[in-house]
């Protein structure tokens, strides 16, 4: 019976730890989004448009993955984000009612990742609320 248990929660968790949906995402760049709790991920017309499996997108949610999730892995894997037309991500709830967007043109991520930058008001900068299904365009 702690056998058929242990088996259960095991594969209960892989489930849960399931990869993102994509959709016209290079694949360098699934590589870098693989692990961050979202649903799916879309890339349009230079928008990454990823949903989390969350009920709502906190600022706290959204500045983390901005700085961890994204501008990070751009700073760790440069290749994986080189020749990607990306201008703008928005990361919205899993209705995609709710969220936020960052413009990420020109150098905003390498600024991020320089020595004594403040972090979160490069973020706030550059990033509008999304509500009720649409991200208004700066």
């Amino acid at each position: 019976m702690k056998r058929l248990l242990a088996l259960l929660c095991g594969a209960a968790s892989t489930l849960a730890l399931a990869a993102p949906e994509f959709s016209n995402v290079p694949a360098p760049l699934q590589k870098s989004l693989a692990h961050h709790g979202l649903k799916t991920a879309q890339l349009d017309n230079s928008v990454l448009r990823l949903r989390m499996d969350k009920p709502e997108v906190t600022e706290l949610v959204y500045a983390t993955f901005i700085y961890h999730g994204f501008c990070a892995e751009q700073w760790r894997s440069p290749e994986r984000f080189a020749g990607v037309p990306l201008t703008r991500v928005e990361l919205l709830n899993t209705s995609g009612t709710q969220g936020y967007a960052f413009n990420v043109r020109g150098n905003v991520c390498e600024q991020m990742g320089q020595m004594g930058k403040n972090y979160r008001s490069l973020i706030t900068e550059h990033t509008v609320k999304c509500e009720g299904g649409s991200c208004p365009r700066p």
